[in-house]
């Protein structure tokens, strides 16, 4: 018996879409590419002493997050952290006193504000050109800016990034936040290893076929993230379609990758920080050091836009010299004996992801409305590059996984129950 429903992929906003239709008595299947399903959320649990969340990883805009009640649901934790006062700086050799961290808070969030104050005035431009000049925290404030957006500062929309409606309310999903949407995927029915290579609008319905055989239905909803479709991943023949993936073009995935570090004991230089910024000062790129919370110590580096791409590229051991030799020039050639696993993710390099969140590239800020506004019949689209001000997040791709379910419920004829 077909389907009433195909969905594209099994990651927040595939789930989201699955249960939203199980909710309305609609019949539908998840055709997954990978092996496994999260998509972008994955706990990985077998590489390390302790688990860690390749993707994401903290409840953004956690005071409205509509998966923080399924957390609570399902009985899994997260904590809150006072980022100002829990940061760490090394700069140019040396640790900042409070005083200096504090003042280099200060500067950072103002300049991170122009981006905000800018867009309210319409002054389109690339957020390289209205950030501020930080001083000497300037390489921080850079970074800060290529990891909200995996992208580089001067390749990202002022308008477009602004669209984000921050609370700046962040929890950190202690208990995974792939096991989160992995706890949400059971019942569903979804079939792992099946890529889609081809949707096609029929007269009344689609087709969607991969290596796997075809299938009939009545709609597909796609979340594939806009790397893949931008790279011909899945081939479409419907010319409404066709158009929105023009619009696509300027709304990219970047880069963002991941080192995880175990060690014996944390450095004593960290004190109680939970995230430490290891600027050298002398032009090198600042690179930021998150210390989960958990009983094996732990250190997750972060890196984003080209430099993350470049690394992803040359391989996991060129990813993993690069963050251990700048833990050697903060603490010490001694780290390197306290190191008891490394592990490193590889989301540009993955065929069926490509990058990690979407950005709007500068001058054409409108694009990413277009793109959610553009009608494309019964092949709908959900996933973070499709929410406004949720961009970039789990949460936004699990909200439009569900507003596309219903959109497409309503169409089918099953309303909500009450």
């Amino acid at each position: 018996m077909q389907p009433d429903v195909v969905i594209v992929g099994a990651g927040a906003a595939g789930v989201g879409a699955g249960r939203a239709l199980q909710a309305r008595g609609v019949s539908f299947v998840i055709l997954e590419a990978a092996e496994r399903m999260g998509g972008r959320t994955f706990t990985d649990t077998t590489s390390l002493a302790a688990p860690w969340d390749h993707g994401a990883q903290w409840f953004h805009c956690a005071d409205v997050n509509p998966l923080r009640p399924e957390a609570d649901r399902l009985g899994l934790a997260y904590e809150g952290s006072d980022w100002s006062e829990e940061t760490a700086i090394w700069q140019a050799g040396r640790w900042l006193s409070p005083e200096m961290r504090a003042e280099a808070d200060g500067v950072i969030d103002h300049a991170m504000g122009a981006i905000y104050r800018e867009a309210a005035k319409g002054r389109e431009s690339s957020l390289d050109e209205v950030l501020p000049k930080a001083g000497p925290w300037a390489a921080i404030t850079r970074n800060i800016a290529r990891l909200m957006s995996s992208a580089e500062p001067e390749a990202v929309s002022v308008c477009g990034y602004a669209e984000y409606a921050d609370t700046e309310v962040n929890l950190i999903v202690t208990g995974g936040y792939g096991r989160l949407i992995a706890r949400l995927a059971e019942g569903l029915p979804i079939r792992l290893g099946q890529p889609v290579t081809r949707i096609a609008q029929l007269g009344r319905g689609v087709r969607v076929e991969g290596p796997g055989g075809a299938i009939e239905a009545k709609a597909a909803i796609v979340t594939a993230s806009t790397n893949v479709l931008n790279a011909g991943g899945i081939r479409f023949e419907s010319g409404a379609v066709r158009g929105m993936l023009d619009l696509m073009q300027d709304v990219p995935c970047g880069f963002y990758e991941k080192v995880a570090i175990t060690l014996l004991a944390l450095p004593q230089e960290l004190g109680g920080a939970r995230f430490a910024w290891a600027d050298p000062g002398d032009g090198a790129l600042s690179m930021g050091f998150q210390v989960p919370p958990g009983a094996v110590p732990m250190l997750i580096a972060h890196l984003g836009g080209d430099e993350a791409r470049d690394l992803g590229r040359a391989g996991a051991a060129a990813l993993q010299d690069h963050v251990l030799a700048r833990l050697v020039q903060v603490f010490g050639s001694g780290i390197a004996a306290r190191v008891t696993g490394v592990a490193v993710t590889s989301w540009g390099e993955n065929p069926f992801v490509r990058g990690a969140y979407s950005h709007v590239r500068p001058g054409i800020w409108q694009r990413r409305r277009q793109m959610i506004a553009a009608e494309t019949g019964d092949i709908r689209f959900a996933g973070e590059a499709f929410s406004l001000p949720w961009h970039s997040t789990a949460h936004g791709a699990w909200q439009t996984g569900m507003d596309a379910a219903a959109a497409v419920a309503d169409r089918l004829g099953h309303p909500a129950r009450a």
